[in-house]
């Protein structure tokens, strides 16, 4: 078994999904200055201890192996072993963003037609790219798609866990964008820092509809030309998808010329 020692930027926390293994587990990933974009699963991310419970922006080390090919073949995905991480620095806004966009920016790809077509040539399944244009966010609402067994593994893993039940979020989030090529896009978005608003505001406002359209109005926000927004995109795991990207979580730093040119 290889195992390699990582150390990453974390930059992605997706909503945690229901997993008859697993219980529950949550789509991580971020940038290690060697490797580029790492993909860590499975993470039962809300099992962990709370000094293992890594923040967005925290610098971690883990050790961790390549997935074995037959279940999952992309060059990003990697298992870790949860006993060895350990959180080295955080860049928190103190630091400003200078310090993460030296992680964020060699990463950055032309557009989302450019991580597309590495995708299709050589298999790249996580990428950052600027929409060249957003065209506007939308919210709409989303049946209940868990299976019998997927909420029967969670309600299990709660009876012996003090953890908050997790909720399935009837909506789904987008954003529509058009690409550095000229195309139209509308990707949905996963990113935990969403999905928790919605709850927050669920239950501050009781009511459902209005807390999704404060999601929609944060997701404009960040969007809007005051920010400098680019978009972290993961595919899907199954062969016959990976063409589908979802935006698996993002950063917006003020717009800032000389922080652009990297003075």
């Amino acid at each position: 078994m290889d195992m390699r020692t990582l150390r990453l930027l974390v930059t992605v926390k997706a909503y945690p999904a229901p997993s008859t293994r697993y219980e529950e587990t949550v789509c991580c990933a971020g940038i290690d200055q060697s490797l580029g974009w790492v993909r860590l699963y499975p993470v039962p991310y809300r099992d962990l201890k709370g000094a293992d419970r890594f923040k967005k922006y925290d610098v971690i080390e883990v050790q961790a192996r390549k997935r074995d090919p037959a279940k999952d073949n992309r060059a990003e995905s990697w298992v870790p072993e949860l006993d060895s991480l350990r959180v080295v620095d955080h860049l928190g806004p103190e630091r400003n963003w200078s310090a993460r966009m030296e992680w964020i920016r060699p990463t950055i790809l032309d557009g989302y037609a450019d991580l597309s077509r590495k995708q299709e040539q050589h298999g790249l399944s996580l990428g950052a790219f600027r929409p060249a244009t957003v065209a506007g966010a939308e919210v709409v609402p989303e049946p209940e798609r868990w299976s019998d067994k997927q909420k029967n593994a969670i309600r299990q893993g709660n009876l012996f866990s003090s953890k908050e039940p997790l909720d399935f979020v009837p909506y789904r989030f987008r954003l529509r964008f058009v690409d550095e090529e000229g195309r139209p896009h509308r990707l949905s978005i996963i990113d935990w820092e969403f999905f928790a608003l919605w709850r927050k505001e669920r239950d501050r406002l009781g009511d459902e509809q209005k807390a999704a359209d404060q999601v929609r109005r944060k997701i404009e926000q960040v969007a809007s030309a005051k920010y400098d927004l680019i978009l972290f995109a993961g595919n899907q795991g199954h062969p016959a998808k990976r063409k589908t990207f979802m935006i698996l979580g993002c950063c917006y730093p003020k717009q800032d010329r000389q922080m652009e040119l990297g003075l």
